[in-house]
């Protein structure tokens, strides 16, 4: 169970990651979270949360950036192929099975455990986004690749790709729903963003393992709205006006 982080700033995963999130995803794909903000944020995690960043695109540059900061793993937007897969394990490896530069800087505790290092980023997780129609067709040939080590559906993006608005119609329903088929056949786990209860059961019911609660803005919006709600609805009780 995990949340993503879309809040530039360190005490946002520190609170989080205090109240045992397994692990946090660092949007900087979609949220103004760049490369400086990251490496504060990451000292902010607490426990035994682990963490993820969302690179903004399936190129090494993003990817050895936020490597050398010290995260577990890496999800991949927009993989839509055996290629993409591909190229995104091997931007996470260093050579020669891969291509990543050398430079580790925090990741390797400033220099203090750079062999350490060395072989604990064999395990430096691969997760891919399928989150268009495309990437559904070729599911297959993508969780196969060596190296790839769970996948997690984008709701809203894999919707729009079939030309709707809701996870909840079909064909979207159907591909989710294909897509935990591939991942049981392949050993490969899945996840999704769950942002509602619906969502929530639906994703646990057909064997998703990597399940997102949410985001820290929406956190803060639902609670402070329902204290805002509860307190209106007690002047009320009370006939203050």
């Amino acid at each position: 169970l995990g949340a993503w982080v879309t809040i530039a700033n360190p005490e946002i995963p520190e609170m989080l990651s205090l109240l045992g999130f397994e692990w946090l995803l660092f949007d900087l794909e979609h949220a103004p979270i760049d490369f400086q903000n990251l490496e504060s944020m990451l000292m902010g995690v607490r426990g035994e949360s682990t963490p993820l960043v969302r690179v903004p695109f399936n190129d090494p540059v993003y990817v050895k950036r936020v490597l050398d900061l010290g995260v577990a793993g890496v999800l991949f937007p927009l993989i839509n192929n055996k290629q993409d897969a591909i190229n995104a394990v091997k931007s996470i490896r260093y050579p020669p099975e891969g291509i990543r530069g050398v430079g580790p800087r925090r990741a390797a505790s400033y220099g203090l455990k750079t062999e350490e290092y060395f072989e604990a980023s064999k395990n430096i997780l691969v997760i891919v986004q399928i989150e268009t129609k495309e990437a559904v067709q070729r599911a297959e040939e993508i969780l196969t690749v060596e190296g790839v080590n769970a996948f997690f559906i984008g709701p809203n993006d894999l919707s729009f790709s079939y030309g709707k608005k809701s996870w909840k119609e079909d064909p979207v329903k159907s591909a989710i729903e294909r897509m935990a088929d591939i991942s049981k056949e392949t050993g490969v786990p899945g996840g999704m963003y769950c942002s509602d209860n619906d969502s929530l059961e639906f994703a646990l019911k057909i064997g998703f393992k990597l399940i997102a609660l949410g985001s820290d803005y929406r956190f803060l919006v639902s609670g402070a709205r329902t204290r805002l709600d509860t307190a209106y609805k007690k002047i009320r009780e009370l006939g203050i006006h």
